[in-house]
């Protein structure tokens, strides 16, 4: 897993440091856009947030098919979180900072219990929900790219499934004599009697030389 960026809040002599606000949002948010693998993408947002904002940070994300939850040590169980975190995360109540932004596919918390270390607390604030803002475009691009490879996965599978169809009716316009649209009407028929995809009743006529309707 990649290590997470760490953001000092104190200098060497203790007193508190003061890193600028563009570097310490465009170091976490470079980092989470080369990042490809969701944990990655949380566990540096969960990092970068809470020393932003001088705290442990936790995180949940929320999208159709997943709920996560994520410190600066990676993704954890909702039973991992104190209940004060999970109670924030679930229900948006309790003490401490709340943080949200919310996508098209994506919605993102974060909470953190700010220590002190970190003045004015408003600015701190202020960084901590532009780099939750950088984590649910992260997670946003994440599913868009999973979307995408499922459709060209898709349309392969549609491409295949003509090309088989075609070389089944081709099969059958041989055989029988006859023109396309009644070799289709064949493969079709057997399909509906026997309810077994058009593709399964073309890849057996193919491979058997069976007629359609011997489909079993």
């Amino acid at each position: 897993m990649t290590t997470p960026p760490s953001f000092p809040s104190t200098s060497d002599d203790g007193s508190p440091a003061r890193p600028a606000t563009a570097e310490r949002i465009a170091e976490a948010a470079r980092r989470m856009v080369l990042l490809e693998e969701l944990e990655d993408v949380m566990t540096i947002a969960a990092a970068a947030i809470g020393d932003a904002m001088g705290g442990d940070a936790a995180l949940r994300v929320t999208t159709d098919q997943h709920d996560l939850y994520a410190t600066a040590s990676g993704v954890v169980p909702p039973a991992a979180l104190p209940p004060e975190a999970r109670t924030a995360l679930v229900e948006g109540t309790g003490e401490g900072v709340l943080l949200e932004s919310i996508a098209e596919l994506a919605r993102c918390r974060g909470w953190v219990v700010p220590d002190g270390r970190v003045e004015p607390l408003e600015a701190a604030r202020l960084v901590g929900e532009l780099l939750l803002h950088s984590l649910v475009q992260a997670v946003q691009r994440t599913l868009i790219v999973g979307r995408s490879r499922r459709n060209e996965a898709n349309l392969e599978r549609a491409l295949d499934s003509h090309r088989l169809i075609g070389q089944a009716m081709g099969i059958l316009i041989e055989r029988h004599r006859i023109v396309s649209q009644e070799a289709f009407d064949l493969l079709r028929r057997a399909s509906q009697d026997n309810n077994v995809k058009l593709r399964e009743v073309a890849e057996h006529v193919i491979e058997t030389g069976a007629e359609p309707g011997d489909v079993v």
